[in-house]
C-alpha cells in the first residue's frame, strides 16, 4: 500500500474529516450517475435532474422560485437554466404581468427526458436502498438526520469549551529544532 492510500484510509476514519467522506461518497455517486445517464441516453447532465423534476411538477417558474425550491444561489440556477436552455430542454417566456421577469417551462423535448428521469428516479430509489440494506443502516434517513441536527445546533457549537485560542495551545517550538 503506498503512502497516499495509507493517508487516504487514515483520512476516512477520522471524524475531523467526515465533510471530505461525504463529499467523496457525492462525488463518486455523481460520477456513476453521469456514466447511467449516457448508457439512458438521457442527454443532459445530472445536476440538471433536480430543475427538470421540479418544472415538470410545477409546470412553470422563475430564476428566483427555481432558485428557492431547490435550495440553489440565484447565480447557480441562472447557469443551469443557460445550459438548459442551449440543450432545448426549457424554454424561458416574459412575465405578462412583470417585463422584467422570465418565465421558464421545459420544451416538449424537456417534457419527454422529464418522463424518462421519472423511470430513472424509480429505479435509483431502489438501488439506494439496496445499497442502505447493503451497508446495514437507512443512508438517506442517516443524511436527513444529520442535517436537521446541524440545523438546529450548528458545527461550532459542537467544539468543546477551551478558553485557549488554538495558537495560544501550540507548543513553543525552538528555531533551533526546524
Amino acid at each position: 500500500m503506498n503512502k497516499e492510500s495509507h493517508f487516504s484510509n487514515q483520512i476516512r476514519s477520522n471524524y475531523a474529516f467526515l465533510a471530505k467522506t461525504v463529499f467523496d461518497l457525492h462525488s463518486l455517486i455523481q460520477a456513476q450517475s453521469e456514466k447511467l445517464y449516457e448508457e439512458k441516453e438521457l442527454g443532459f447532465p445530472v445536476w440538471a435532474s433536480s430543475t427538470i423534476l421540479m418544472l415538470a411538477s410545477v409546470k412553470k417558474a422563475s430564476i428566483m422560485e427555481i432558485s428557492q425550491g431547490l435550495n440553489l444561489s440565484h447565480q447557480l440556477t441562472s447557469q443551469r437554466i443557460k445550459t438548459m436552455l442551449n440543450l432545448e430542454l426549457v424554454e424561458g417566456i416574459q412575465d405578462p404581468n412583470d417585463k422584467r421577469r422570465t418565465i421558464y417551462r421545459l420544451t416538449s423535448k424537456g417534457l419527454e427526458k422529464s418522463k424518462i428521469l421519472d423511470m430513472y428516479c424509480v429505479d435509483a430509489e431502489q438501488a439506494f436502498k439496496d445499497l442502505s440494506t447493503e451497508v446495514g443502516c437507512d443512508i438517506q434517513s442517516v443524511l436527513n438526520s444529520a442535517i436537521s441536527a446541524l440545523k438546529n445546533k450548528p458545527f461550532g457549537d459542537r467544539f468543546p469549551a477551551n478558553k485557549y485560542s488554538y495558537q495560544e495551545r501550540i507548543p513553543t517550538v525552538d528555531k533551533d529544532e526546524n
